[in-house]
């Protein structure tokens, strides 16, 4: 027989349990359709569960938002290595944040950024987690890269890089279906990570 499980441990469950299935229902039913009901039921709990732990459906859904933003952070310094040196390291690393940027997961941020242009009151909620989510990014790129590039320059770059990343989530860059699998996008990783290996070629004092 299993041991009872406390009662943290039922609110942590619960927890994860609706986040999860707010993360699903945006990435398979959009911003509108993501309703607390729907929620409720992929999640298996009730309403009242869920306004225990979520006031409103605004403070589920940032919830959910800082949830992946954590997850997805850390799951992109678990994949990359410590040595990042040659044009094939950073393309790689391109690659590992690429996957991460377009997972389904990530549908989240997207869906509610672009909700929140019209929604004033959900574009305030949501600043404090794009804040959190940039700075855990910026500490994961001066991980990864802080012997290469400036500190001047270290967020510039990231901007670069996710907003391309981004851009793809919204359209593809070969216009022709018949075109090789992601090859103008390839092209488009290897020119960007020659050009952080080969402007930034020495270590910086």
């Amino acid at each position: 027989m299993s041991p009872r499980r406390t009662q943290a441990q039922r609110r942590e469950g619960t927890i994860g349990a609706l986040l999860d299935a707010t993360v699903a229902c945006l990435a398979e039913r959009g911003y509108a359709a993501t309703s607390t009901a729907a929620v409720c039921a992929a999640a298996g709990v009730s309403q009242g569960a869920l306004f225990r732990h979520f006031p409103t459906r605004q403070a589920l859904l940032v919830a959910t938002a800082e949830h992946v933003a954590t997850r997805n952070v850390e799951a992109f310094r678990a994949t990359v290595g410590a040595d990042v040196e040659t044009v094939d390291d950073v393309v790689a690393v391109l690659n590992h944040l690429r996957t991460v940027v377009l997972s389904p997961a990530n549908q989240t941020w997207r869906e509610l950024l672009v909700a929140a242009r019209a929604d004033p009151d959900l574009r305030a909620a949501l600043l404090p987690a794009r804040e959190s989510l940039q700075e855990q990014m910026l500490a994961a790129a001066g991980d990864l890269w802080c012997d290469r590039l400036p500190a001047d320059d270290l967020a510039a770059v990231l901007s670069v890089v996710v907003n391309m990343l981004d851009g793809l989530a919204f359209s593809a860059l070969d216009p022709d279906p018949t075109a090789a699998p992601g090859r103008t996008v390839e092209r488009a990783l290897r020119l960007l990570a020659e050009m952080i290996v080969h402007h930034y070629p020495q270590e910086q004092a």
